[in-house]
């Protein structure tokens, strides 16, 4: 066999590992839910070699929907016992489908494009848009939830009320609300601490603030009026609203190939990508920023969020060849794409969201490049990811200056978008 072969080999059995039936775990011990972004990159994966499994991947995330649409952050399952936060910490979530358990909270919205990427690897067309039809009505009710239930009236950008929410749980993005050293009104024990090294994962005072805000959210009935006033967290993420303006973009494409009205019309796009640049970009740094709705002004913080543009086709190919090369040059002496550059105050080569090199951060930019016509850009990036889980295995992220594999081991996004990569290689 081939290297590529062995590679391809190897991350599918990553992913069989993983494989619950009606779901893929992240990895063994650390992540034994089912998290909403997680599974919507391992769909990708799955749909290069089991595409009915690939689909039932989507269809089991979408059991736990909310009757508004929202797809929550985690759906959990009753046989597992001794993870934190349970469901527990959730109280009378509003499913769609009586028994369910899930989070009060959401994720980035990648699950709509997954669809649609999906339903293009199935080369008998009928098969495609009988899949589509079937998961039509609840993917565009989760993709339309967020301007519905999540926008404040004065601007068409999604607001995200928790870090867990925005994906990159403790990023520097998020250290002013952090030293505010809030609390939660109950004790709580920490497990993912007892499966990888404390200097790997966020730290106490982040996850006081997460509990805190947990509690916050609950109190609030899950509603954006509700929350809002009271919450010290509320921003319009650069990552999150790209993702969810190219989860926009997919579901139209979906609704056309179903003869459905776009959910979308053209002047709601255009006005959300107009609020995405005046809102969100920095002259200053020359990338993406987000926003803070308490303090009225953008975050001076930069990470690789503040790329994410460029998966959702926000910019054109030469902003977005500038705005690389300059995180590239402020990254010198990283494996790439470091989660956060090594220059910005509150980096840390091996923690978390800090710095590490994490696959699913590069594939979107991998993608996003090659849609902009940046084939050479695309690939580099593309090798790098590759290279990196050649050498460390499949883990969760990489020490971004060694590359050593940290976090959770067999780790089921890595897998799967490696063998995306492996089998759609960039052109």
């Amino acid at each position: 066999m081939t290297p590529d072969a062995l590679l391809a080999a190897a991350a599918e059995a990553v992913l069989r590992w993983n494989d619950l039936g009606e779901y893929t775990r992240p990895s063994p011990r650390l992540y034994p839910h089912q998290w909403n972004w997680d599974s919507a990159f391992v769909a990708v994966g799955w749909g290069h070699v089991d595409w009915p499994r690939a689909t039932r991947e989507v269809e089991s995330l979408l059991a736990g929907q909310w009757v508004n649409g929202m797809v929550p952050h985690i759906r959990y399952n009753p046989a597992v016992r001794d993870y934190f936060p349970g469901p527990e910490v959730w109280p009378d979530v509003p499913v769609r489908r009586a028994g369910e358990r899930t989070s009060g909270i959401t994720q980035p919205p990648v699950l709509a494009s997954a669809a649609f990427l999906l339903g293009l690897m199935q080369p008998d067309v009928e098969s495609r848009l009988t899949w589509w039809r079937r998961i039509y009505q609840p993917l565009r009710a989760f993709v339309r939830f967020f301007p519905e239930g999540r926008t404040t009236g004065s601007s068409p950008l999604i607001v995200v009320l928790h870090p867990w929410e925005s994906g990159l749980d403790n990023s520097p993005r998020w250290d002013h609300v952090v030293g505010l050293g809030l609390k939660p009104s109950r004790p709580y024990r920490r497990t993912d601490i007892t499966v990888v090294q404390v200097a790997e994962r966020p730290t106490m005072a982040d996850y006081d603030l997460y509990m805190y805000l947990v509690e916050v959210i609950a109190r609030g009935r899950y509603e954006l009026s509700a929350v809002l006033p009271q919450s010290p967290f509320a921003v319009y993420d650069a990552l999150f609203n790209a993702i969810w303006y190219q989860a926009a973009t997919d579901l139209n494409s979906i609704a056309a190939a179903l003869d459905e009205p776009l959910p979308f019309p053209p002047e709601e796009m255009d006005a959300f990508q107009d609020a995405y640049w005046r809102m969100l970009w920095s002259q200053e740094a020359q990338l993406f920023r987000d926003y803070d709705l308490r303090q009225g002004a953008q975050i001076a913080v930069d990470t690789a969020a503040g790329l994410a543009a460029i998966y959702a086709g926000l910019v054109d190919a030469g902003q977005a060849a500038a705005m690389v090369a300059r995180y590239r040059r402020r990254s010198a002496g990283c494996r790439l794409l470091p989660s956060t550059p090594p220059d910005q105050r509150g980096f840390d080569p091996a923690r978390y969201w800090r710095g590490p090199v994490w696959v699913n951060i590069n594939w979107l930019l991998a993608r996003g490049l090659e849609r902009l016509g940046l084939p050479e850009e695309a690939r580099g990036l593309a090798e790098e990811t590759l290279g990196l889980v050649r050498a460390s295995g499949f883990c969760e992220y990489f020490h971004a200056y060694s590359g050593e594999g940290l976090g959770g081991r067999d780790f089921s996004w890595t897998a799967a978008l490696v063998l995306d990569l492996l089998n759609r290689p960039v052109v």
